[in-house]
């Protein structure tokens, strides 16, 4: 069944919730406590340690399906944003496809970035993502006088829809901004984060080498620029690093596994869903396929080792990619970060600006 969001859950499943509720509390006051010793190995401060120890104890406690029905779907989450935004609400239909992408900014702008939203391929786009979007919009309008404006992409969750399924309606998404919208590449960014920046280097890929399931799309100029933020490289999460810095985390290792299982489906790791096993080679071309890439990455997360490895594999190959890492960042935190009440991270402030700078 395709799914955006899991719409029901069982009545023992609803009912579950209350202990849940109750067992999730308990071990956030735990951490509280903890918080005078934790020595150096901790979030910066108190209230991001309580709000990461939260999310993960969260994740760890309910299942896909009680967490996807809490969270919604993207276009309740929209929609939700748009009316306490006092705007309205806009959507591009995919219609083979039977999805939906929703508009942040002008419909008529001359630039649009395609964002594709993290998650684990399991939580839909949040207030979060909209509002960085928003705010890389506004960034862009001070900077430069080129109108820009953003899609965000609701592809189907996992487990409903497995890969490449969702590799699928990114791609189309994009060749949909080009064909019916009548942008041309340079006109277009592309931007994720966590498993959405893995999407975007699942385009980039398909752009260098098709896959062998999904119609080949062809551009006649570059991109225009491309930014993720802690995309998943690698599926591995063997290291000794996942243990020792899971206290950085917003979901646990466990659930991160979890995830990803359920977005493979039956499909095993490839070139295309796990960037980060590519050498390389495979990143040949790059320079004809967009003009510049940023990642942005927390010093501290779990995959930042994962994240540096690929990068010094397309540098040589590539030199117009940006890595910054943020010592006070969390994984994902632009895109997490403003659903939480937390204030701009350092990572979404250099995004705004790297993006505005392509856009002179």
């Amino acid at each position: 069944m395709s799914m955006a969001s899991a719409n029901t859950i069982s009545f023992w499943q609803k009912l579950d919730f209350l202990p849940a509720i109750f067992q999730i509390s308990c071990e956030t006051f735990a951490a509280a406590i903890w918080w005078p010793l934790r020595g150096e190995k901790a979030p910066r401060t108190f209230k991001r340690h309580i709000l990461l120890t939260l999310m993960r104890k969260t994740f760890a406690r309910l299942s896909t399906q009680q967490l996807q029905f809490i969270a919604g779907s993207t276009e309740s989450n929209y929609i939700a944003w748009t009316k306490e935004q006092k705007i309205p609400a806009r959507s591009i239909q995919l219609s083979h496809l039977n999805t939906k992408a929703f508009w942040i900014g002008d419909d008529q702008a001359d630039t649009v970035v395609l964002y594709f939203h993290g998650g684990g391929y399991a939580m839909p786009g949040t207030v979060a993502h909209f509002t960085l979007l928003t705010r890389i919009i506004s960034q862009a309008a001070t900077q430069v006088e080129r109108s820009v404006a953003g899609l965000v992409l609701q592809y189907d969750l996992a487990p409903g829809e497995h890969y490449p399924r969702q590799i699928t309606q990114c791609v189309e998404l994009l060749r949909y901004v080009m064909t019916d919208l009548n942008k041309s590449p340079g006109q277009i960014l592309l931007g994720g984060d966590s498993a959405g920046g893995t999407m975007v280097f699942s385009v980039l890929s398909h752009i260098l080498h098709p896959h062998p399931s999904i119609s080949p799309i062809e551009l006649s100029t570059p991109i225009r620029a491309v930014f993720v933020s802690s995309p998943v490289t690698r599926f591995g999460f063997t290291a000794e690093r996942f243990h020792l810095n899971e206290i950085f985390e917003p979901a646990p290792v466990s659930t991160l596994k979890e995830w990803i299982a359920n977005y493979l489906g039956t499909s095993g790791k490839d070139s295309w869903n796990e960037p980060g096993q590519n050498d390389g080679e495979w990143w040949e071309g790059l320079t004809n396929v967009v003009k510049g890439i940023l990642i942005t990455i927390a010093t501290d997360e779990v995959m930042a080792d994962d994240v540096q490895a690929m990068a010094s594999k397309i540098t040589p190959v590539y030199p117009e990619l940006t890595v910054f890492s943020s010592k006070n960042d969390f994984h994902a935190e632009p895109g997490i970060g403003y659903s939480v009440g937390l204030e701009e991270s350092e990572c979404s402030q250099f995004i705004k600006h790297w993006v505005a700078e392509r856009l002179l």
